[in-house]
């Protein structure tokens, strides 16, 4: 067993102030077989007008994939809204032992195919289990398929912050072959449930400093197993989940409405590190 402290922090600051500001937030790692909490706590501040922070109650419970959010209502205008998450995270080599439902065959808005990736998906060969995998995994076909079809992406795709949005859909990431790790993940999900196995999104934070990552699990033999096409690996320690979903529609980090029309500028900052 391993420990690792996360830490996340994002600051929005708005042109002009905004009031009536509900916000949903999914940035406290997810429960799951393979990490538990040590400890971990969010604080969620605005700034006002007048430069006085002001640190809002924060309400919590659990979305309909269990995800963990945070919500919560300020009414006031304020023209900074700021989030820190943070907490020690105890990690088993990451698989979740469960069922899958039929919804992660189901192809999305945002991961639907075109002809030319079904086309793509039948051309790939499969790829033997023990070129990828960390530790000892069984060998099977599922395994097999997905490391393939994880290792293609990897090779189609080229990795270019801003090429995309986060509105870009699988077919349109594919044709264009650049995209981010939201991107990567699409695809492959896609082409995972083309290949008739069940499939989801992940997100979260990976060891070291940057931005939040994405990722994809797939179901293999009552087992989910992390994989990730942006680094065309199989995940086992030291990848904090925050939430999963059919896409990355299902779960966002922060979502919110208010009143104002304001521009946004958003500064973020992610830490993970053994501890």
């Amino acid at each position: 067993m391993k420990q690792f402290f996360y830490r996340y922090e994002s600051d929005i600051l708005f042109s002009t102030p905004v009031s009536a500001h509900s916000w949903l937030l999914r940035c406290m790692p997810k429960e799951e077989p393979f990490q538990r909490a040590e400890r971990a706590f969010v604080r969620v501040s605005v700034v006002r007008e007048d430069g006085e922070e002001l640190s809002l109650p924060v309400c919590h419970g659990r979305d309909a994939f269990g995800n963990a959010v945070q919500w919560g209502y300020v009414a006031g205008a304020h023209c900074r809204f700021s989030i820190l998450s943070e907490g020690v995270m105890r990690q088993t080599p990451y698989r979740i032992c469960g069922t899958a439902h039929d919804m992660f065959l189901e192809h999305t808005a945002l991961t639907r195919p075109d002809a030319d990736m079904e086309r793509f998906a039948g051309q790939v060969p499969l790829r033997a289990a023990e070129e990828s995998c960390e530790g000892s995994l069984p060998r099977g076909k599922v395994l097999e398929r997905a490391l393939s079809l994880c290792d293609a992406v990897y090779r189609h795709m080229s990795y270019v912050p801003g090429a995309t949005t986060v509105n870009t859909t699988a077919g349109q990431a594919f044709a264009l072959g650049q995209g981010v790790c939201q991107d990567y993940a699409h695809i492959l999900l896609s082409l995972l449930r083309c290949s008739g196995i069940p499939a989801r999104y992940a997100c979260g934070y990976l060891a070291g400093e940057g931005a939040g990552h994405a990722w994809v699990e797939f179901f293999d033999q009552g087992v989910w197993r992390g994989l990730d096409p942006a680094n065309n690996r199989l995940l086992s320690c030291g990848c904090i989940k925050v939430a999963h979903g059919r896409d990355s529609a299902d779960c966002p980090v922060n979502r919110g409405v208010f009143t104002g029309r304001a521009a946004q500028q958003n500064t973020l900052a992610i830490k993970v590190e053994e501890v």
